[in-house]
């Protein structure tokens, strides 16, 4: 009983660490990055201004609308994005769904306590925060499927040996219990996801629903994992296309999925993210817009993705890494001292312990 509840105050507190981190992060470092300023303007824009100007720009019924075209007429409203476009165009779904809550938010606050609206410093903390504590709970998310996963695999591994001659003891170097507990504190010991998990950045959006994907992996549920890496990858992050590539690959070489069912979910799922995007995103940039395909476009067909800065070859092992980690670093030197028990072919479809076959369902 004592060893439950200890385990329970672990898990507690390594939520409440990387929870605090995170906002920790969040109030100290109030200023944004200039990545991050595309969907801070937009979220402030759609939660002022909304998106009825545009749409009356786009369908040309707006009588004050000048000569020269919907993008001209657009730019006479007070959009951020209009003015400043960036090199390239992004998608307002992120921003949009944010604005939204918020408005909810402000809405179920009486004026005369708060008015969020005349406040837009505490209206960025709040839509900072919602994002926040989306990605917060997706972590949470991954670290019980991670756990729940380890424990089954654990759990199969004792009836497979039981039911086998073999008098080989099983030998475990951490309970599967500890394993989300372990995972959340060396996520909030790290700098990279408290301190971006409040970043209005593409790639803060993606990493929530890749998050997702994840927890659905390790859950055993390759379709959703598919349908969210492709609607992430169609809509935040064109690049996230290698990372489909290769966990979409396990999953047909593990016999997760069949062909016909990847090419069906990936279809399905396609067009379903188009749907989501284009029509808003056409609606405030003007003009008929995939914002990911220009994004890919851009990168991969023009390659002129070096016009977003370029680092030194040693930059990600010299800085990158070295301040991604900060206190994870110290757990690196561990893994050569010992290396953790690992289940036999834990990923494959079929696992064989002594003669017996167990097989994932």
């Amino acid at each position: 009983m004592s060893g439950q509840s200890s385990q329970f105050g672990l898990r507690l507190a390594s939520q409440i660490l990387l929870l605090a981190t995170s906002l920790i992060a969040l109030v100290t470092c109030p200023h944004s990055k200039v990545e991050e300023s595309f969907n801070l303007q937009a979220a402030h824009d759609l939660y002022y201004v909304g998106v009825l100007p545009a749409v009356k720009s786009f369908n040309n019924v707006d009588p004050s609308c000048p000569e020269g075209g919907v993008q001209t007429c657009l730019a006479t409203e007070p959009y951020d994005h209009t003015k400043y476009p960036g090199v390239v165009p992004r998608t307002f779904i992120g921003a949009f769904f944010l604005s939204s809550i918020a408005r909810l938010v402000s809405m179920m606050i009486p004026r005369k306590m708060f008015c969020l609206s005349s406040h837009p410093l505490a209206l960025q903390f709040l839509i900072r925060f919602e994002l926040l504590l989306i990605g917060w709970l997706a972590h949470l998310r991954l670290a019980s499927s991670v756990e729940s996963y380890f424990q089954k695999r654990a759990s199969e591994l004792h009836s497979a040996q039981s039911a086998s001659r073999s008098n080989k003891k099983l030998r475990t170097t951490i309970q599967p219990s500890l394993i989300a507990s372990y995972y959340l504190l060396i996520t909030a010991v790290q700098f990279h996801l408290p301190f971006y998990s409040s970043r209005l950045l593409p790639n803060t959006f993606a990493l929530v629903l890749v998050t997702i994907a994840y927890s659905e992996w390790f859950s055993r549920r390759p379709r959703r994992t598919a349908i969210y890496l492709v609607f992430t990858a169609a809509i935040f992050r064109c690049d996230m296309l290698l990372l489909l590539f290769t966990v979409g690959l396990a999953m047909l070489v593990r016999r997760d999925l069949s062909v016909p069912e990847a090419v069906l979910t990936g279809t399905i799922t396609g067009v379903v993210s188009l749907a989501v995007t284009v029509p808003l995103d056409s609606v405030m940039w003007g003009r008929p817009i995939w914002p990911e395909f220009e994004v890919w476009y851009f990168n991969t067909v023009d390659n002129r993705s070096s016009e977003w800065g370029e680092q030194p070859v040693h930059w990600y092992m010299t800085s990158a890494l070295p301040k991604g980690m900060l206190a994870t670093a110290f757990l690196l030197p561990l893994a050569f001292i010992r290396l953790p028990e690992r289940i036999k072919h834990g990923f494959g479809p079929k696992k064989e312990i002594g003669n017996e076959p167990l097989l994932d369902k």
